[in-house]
């Protein structure tokens, strides 16, 4: 007896002991794995936001900061841009926003067991646009985790006291013959699910073949921005568009840098292959009066090893017209530097023909809207018609975009228009299957040669049809 308890006295401690331990152990994995799945919570909510932020869209930042509803463990949340200031915020009902600062860690937990505080930068091209801070509540989910136990540990000790009681006799049968009963399929996830649609800043360049109007043949592309997004729609701008966005919205991202570095180590790499490709590039009016602009489209091209003289620059007419002297300083500035310049979305102005007399270029892109209005606009088609007669007449070469049928096509070469763009040949396509297009439809060499160096076709570095 003695022996017995003396036995019991060490045995029970020992295994409270274990049981204190294994506690601990599991309380900590648990809250470790807590920690994890909020930090992710959190950096993807701030993924999340980085299209709206792009697009200035403050509603679709609005909705996502109110949609923390849902989580329990959320009370507060902010948003900052980069410079600290507050862009949105989130409190939970009966919650005051307590002022986020520099307390916030890196996706860390503070001192308190029970608080959890986060701050997830949210991030593009590796630069930090905003900072999303979060303070989540832990003991709602301990909680949680609590009642469940309990009901795992009760419910199926009060039916095996309900069987016991009931002398109830129960078998388990497998059912494999339907495989109704016996489907190895994992469940449906749905944290992952919003997690992985959080994920939403899918944004790619994309290029846009530039036809011959004579045969159709491969004059060269224009770089497109193509932003997915995870509800199905797909947007394509141009680049001056996209970074004028950004800048409008204030975010001082390099976005120049990465459009025009991919642009033209994409076009190295297939001119390597398929020959000399002309590629051109939309810019801002900010970009289109800095006189350094010229300078760094040099240097890309150096970088990359991709010839300038292969580059053309679009500029929207508007641009030019509000200044014409001062465009055509710019457009000098640039052509000082071997780039050439096109007048994009032309023929839209009362001053449209008189900048034709005005500026050094060599091409100018009539407008979409026009070009879809000249089959069944009389006054449209004859301004057209004037427009390109007085370009030709300068020695301007007119390229049509938005070309949608096989009429507008037929009507524009008629009138002197040498190339165009559009749905009617090609819409914008990625960097893949723009290859697939090359390897399928090569590249016409004899298409465009360099213009002969004289002191004046030089300096812009044009390159025409042939």
């Amino acid at each position: 007896m003695r022996k017995k308890i003396m036995k019991l006295a060490v045995v029970v401690p020992a295994v409270l002991g274990a049981l204190v331990v294994a506690s601990v152990l599991v309380f900590n994995a648990v809250r470790h794995y807590i920690i994890e799945h909020n930090e992710v919570l959190v950096h993807s909510v701030a993924q999340s936001i980085l299209p709206a932020l792009l697009v200035n869209d403050t509603q679709q930042v609005e909705a996502v900061m109110k949609a923390l509803e849902s989580y329990p463990g959320v009370e507060s949340a902010e948003l900052l841009n980069a410079e600290g200031a507050s862009i949105a915020s989130y409190a939970k009902a009966g919650k005051v926003l307590d002022p986020m600062s520099a307390s916030f860690e890196l996706a860390s937990a503070v001192n308190d067991p029970n608080q959890l505080h986060v701050m997830a930068p949210i991030t593009f091209d590796s630069l930090i646009v905003a900072n999303l801070h979060m303070a989540v509540n832990l003991w709602p989910i301990y909680l949680r985790i609590m009642i469940w136990l309990g009901v795992l540990l009760i419910v199926p000790s009060m039916i095996y006291v309900l069987i016991k009681q009931l002398r109830v006799k129960v078998s388990f049968q497998k059912v494999s013959a339907d495989g109704e009963a016996d489907q190895g399929g994992a469940p449906f996830d749905m944290t992952h699910a919003v997690t992985a649609a959080m994920f939403d800043a899918d944004i790619s360049l994309e290029y846009q073949p530039i036809q011959r109007l004579s045969d159709g043949g491969l004059f060269g592309m224009e770089v497109v921005v193509c932003w997915r997004h995870p509800s199905g729609q797909t947007m394509h701008v141009s680049p001056a568009d996209f970074v004028a966005l950004a800048e409008k919205n204030g975010i001082f991202l390099p976005f120049e840098d990465w459009l025009l570095t991919t642009a033209c180590t994409q076009a190295v790499a297939w001119q390597h292959q398929y020959g000399p490709l002309i590629l051109t590039f939309n810019i801002t009016a900010a970009q289109f009066q800095n006189p350094a602009f010229a300078q760094k489209i040099r240097a890309v091209c150096a970088q990359t090893q991709y010839p300038h003289q292969l580059l053309e620059l679009e500029v929207d007419e508007s641009a030019m017209a509000r200044h014409p002297q001062k465009a055509v300083a710019n457009v000098q500035a640039f052509a000082e530097q071997g780039l050439s310049v096109t007048v994009d979305r032309f023929g839209l102005l009362q001053t449209s023909l008189d900048l034709l007399s005005v500026l050094p270029v060599h091409k100018v892109k009539l407008d979409s809207k026009l070009v879809k209005r000249m089959g069944h606009d009389v006054q449209v088609g004859q301004l057209i018609d004037a427009t390109i007669a007085k370009a030709l007449a300068h020695d301007v070469q007119v390229m049509a975009d938005g070309l949608e049928a096989i009429q507008q096509r037929v009507t524009l070469q008629s009138m002197g228009c040498i190339l165009g763009q559009g749905a009617y040949f090609y819409s914008p396509m990625g960097a893949s299957e723009f290859e697939t297009f090359l390897v399928a439809r090569p590249f016409d060499v004899s298409a465009v040669h360099p213009l002969t160096m004289d002191s004046n076709r030089s300096e812009v570095g044009g390159l025409s049809a042939v």
